[in-house]
């Protein structure tokens, strides 16, 4: 593909970041690809009731990273390439996995919050808000898988 930048004065979202913004963002790509994986390997060790819902989970955080890393094309010019992982992943006890996993929800929706809060770009605060919403529906689902055990 041959594209021609795009003159600065006719963009108004998505067009600089300084490096170390541009860093927490390749992070935020490379948590959620984390995140797809871990549910991935939850669902294939979790009671009957619960895969679907964690492959779901599974596929929204994919989606994440594909979106984060439509951003950083839009800001960059440049396609992000994730790094790949063969690490094995161990879930545990199931009671504790779901609690660590509600907690790594909650954590990621307050991280993407002080993100947006961070910076000037409103259509970048506009997704960060996004995504912050969606990990914390994954936390209040936990949290409803929870009730059901305890």
């Amino acid at each position: 593909q041959n594209s021609q930048p795009i003159p600065a004065d006719n963009r108004c979202c998505m067009i600089s970041m300084a490096d170390e913004d541009l860093q927490a963002l390749t992070n935020f790509i490379e948590d959620e690809l984390s995140d797809q994986r871990y549910y991935q390997a939850f669902a294939r060790q979790a009671p009957g009731w619960a895969r679907r819902t964690l492959m779901d989970f599974a596929a929204t955080e994919g989606g994440h990273a594909k979106r984060l890393m439509a951003v950083y094309f839009l800001i960059t010019g440049i396609c992000y390439t994730p790094s790949v992982s063969c690490e094995k992943i161990w879930i545990g006890p199931w009671c504790n996995a779901l609690r660590e996993r509600y907690h790594m929800e909650t954590c990621g929706g307050q991280n993407y919050i002080q993100a947006a809060q961070s910076t000037n770009d409103p259509c970048l605060t506009k997704v960060l808000m996004e995504l912050s919403e969606e990990e914390y529906g994954h936390a209040a689902v936990i949290l409803e898988m929870l009730q059901r055990l305890v």
